[in-house]
């Protein structure tokens, strides 16, 4: 088959059809500050250090079908439209320096919701002086506030559609929104969240339902501001969840509490013209058969579905002719394997996916900062050696 733009090969496989080859994505985010030669903080809070890391990074990397902005940057976890990691409530840490001395990022786990019917109420006021939040964010100026709020984004917004236009190749999303059940979590922090589900169920159910609205109007507002209708793959929400699967959520709860305010989140997004890029963590092989009804109502080709540890062939089984598949090649791997391990494990991945289109091929979530680029350009290799189309 004919060579196809990057453009047309990752439209055709989120409509699930075939292409050319079977189109190549790994989430490459911090990597692109090691690699791009600048700091962790530069490469937060500078838009115009982050792109030129990223396309110094991409000489080293390889050249990739679509390109991952640093979205956490912008908005992660959010529920304060404060961008640059959050500094406003979850009280991120930033390390300059790689090797870095935490995780990246890294954030310390606090009750910061502790009367769900006080912040249903009152609103997201009611977060804004918790002690438990950020020292830092008790020291911002307004100034400071109202510019990660609105002038950062349209920065950011700026230098990613330059880098689209030089380089010829689409966004992997254009924003991003939290799955509900996500927000409780991170919010409430995982024990108290745990024995909410069980102490008071309904409530939070009431929460999910209450903040979903919220998830994707905002993240409808960063997607306008980065480009969508203009700039390719600007118009994707990343739609975020990380504690779904083993050992988090029982199949029974997953149905319950994180199925029903998702799949109104999703449907929102669609309904109103976005493509969701499901990105979830962890393994959800045992949620697969309640996901065969994701995309129901929704137009074709609207839905990405991006899975940690899940078994992707039998995603493939389940879900293949509905919905394009995004993953999963282990981070571990392109840490320890060597080139022959990571083209084999491709291999397999897109035997696996590939027949009738809807897959593209990635890693399990983003690409550690510290792997072998011999790796991450193995696996570039590995979609044009093993998964052309005839």
């Amino acid at each position: 088959m004919k060579e196809i733009s990057r453009f047309e090969r990752i439209e055709a496989a989120v409509n699930l059809k075939e292409a050319d080859r079977v189109p190549v994505d790994p989430l490459n985010i911090y990597i692109h500050a090691y690699q791009g030669g600048i700091n962790l903080r530069e490469f937060i809070y500078d838009p115009v250090k982050m792109v030129q890391a990223t396309e110094k990074a991409r000489q080293i990397l390889g050249e990739t079908d679509q390109v991952y902005p640093n979205m956490t940057a912008m908005n992660h976890l959010s529920l304060i439209p404060i961008a640059a990691f959050d500094q406003y409530t979850l009280d991120w840490e930033i390390f300059d320096e790689f090797p870095p001395k935490g995780n990246i990022p890294n954030f310390y786990e606090k009750n910061i919701i502790e009367d769900y019917d006080d912040v249903m109420e009152r609103g997201f006021s009611t977060l804004l002086f918790n002690r438990k939040i950020g020292k830092r964010a008790l020291q911002m100026s307004v100034d400071d506030i109202l510019y990660y709020a609105f002038e950062y984004p349209k920065l950011f917004a700026k230098e990613w559609r330059g880098f689209v236009e030089r380089n010829e190749v689409p966004l992997t999303i254009g924003a991003r929104a939290c799955v509900p059940l996500d927000m409780v979590f991170y919010y409430r922090g995982m024990v108290q969240a745990t024995r909410d589900l069980h102490e008071c169920p309904s409530k939070v159910q009431e929460f999910c339902e209450w903040i979903i609205e919220h998830e994707v109007t905002v993240a409808k507002r960063h997607s306008h501001i980065m480009g969508a209708g203009e700039v390719p793959g600007a118009d994707r929400i990343l739609y975020g969840a990380g504690i779904v699967g083993i050992p988090f959520l029982s199949p029974e709860m997953f149905d319950e509490f994180f199925y029903p305010t998702m799949k109104k989140g999703l449907d929102m997004m669609v309904k109103a013209g976005f493509t969701a890029h499901c990105h979830w963590d962890n393994d959800i092989t045992l949620n697969l058969e309640t996901l065969r009804d994701m995309s129901k109502g929704l137009p074709k080709g609207k839905i990405i579905l991006d899975m940690g540890q899940t078994d992707m062939a039998k995603a493939k089984e389940i879900l293949g002719d509905k919905i394009c598949l995004f993953g999963n090649v282990p981070s571990s791997l392109l840490i320890h394997g060597s080139v022959k391990q990571v083209k084999k494990y491709c291999k397999k991945l897109i035997e696996d996916c590939m027949d009738g289109g809807g897959f593209i091929l990635s890693t399990e979530c983003e690409t550690p900062w510290n792997a072998k680029p011999e790796n991450v350009r193995a696996m570039l290799d590995s979609a044009r050696q093993f998964g052309r189309y005839k």
